[in-house]
């Protein structure tokens, strides 16, 4: 995997629509003023909502989402069924993507599910990050799937999501090693459900 040194990861940015990228911008902006892992976390009706949602591995090890910021206001109710969708979104993601085989037996036309056709065409030219297409495994096991979501709220409804997210797999083959996928994903809603229009991604060796 080339720019595998630990602390040199490989990296990828893609985004395409205009009014949607206004709005990851926004809550972009808004989640780099917050709280960053390490300070004490927040209290009252917007503080972090942990929930252990979304699809489960062969391992049983499923993805824990919580709620990070909410720009506007979302009723509860609202924040728990976006945490659910938005989660079923990225655990696709990571199953046809990095879990579901190794190697080349990534197949590059089934990757990218929830993705825009445009977010797709960029992430197949990134392939080699956006997917497990360049490890050279036996087998890929999940250690740990974690997502925050920060919202943006208009008329009580949410409208677009920043969805930061850490993925670690132990990878086995010539040797085992433990891989780290990180970043922001970027979506909207449409008529179709939500959507990935972009994506901020680092990938390298732990």
């Amino acid at each position: 995997m080339r720019n595998s040194i630990p602390g040199r990861p490989l990296r990828a940015r893609g985004l395409a629509g205009s009014l949607s990228l206004g709005l990851a911008l926004v809550l972009s902006g808004v989640a780099l003023t917050g709280c960053s892992p390490d300070m004490p976390a927040a209290s009252g009706p917007d503080a972090p909502r942990v929930s252990h949602v979304g699809a489960t591995t062969p391992s049983q090890l499923t993805t824990t989402t919580e709620i990070g910021h909410v720009v506007g206001r979302l009723p509860g109710t609202r924040r728990k069924a976006v945490r659910k969708e938005i989660a079923v979104v990225v655990d696709r993601w990571w199953e046809a993507a990095y879990l579901s085989g190794a190697d080349s037996g990534t197949k590059l036309s089934a990757a990218f599910p929830g993705f825009t056709p445009g977010a797709r065409r960029r992430a197949t030219f990134d392939r080699a990050l956006m997917t497990n297409r360049d490890l050279a495994a036996d087998s890929v096991t999940p250690l740990m799937r974690k997502v925050r979501l920060d919202l943006l709220a208009v008329d009580q409804r949410a409208r677009s999501v920043t969805a930061r997210f850490d993925l670690r797999v132990r990878t086995t083959g010539e040797r085992t090693r433990r891989l780290q996928v990180r970043g922001r994903l970027f979506l909207t809603r449409g008529a179709a459900g939500w959507r990935i229009f972009g994506y901020d991604v680092t990938k390298g060796w732990l």
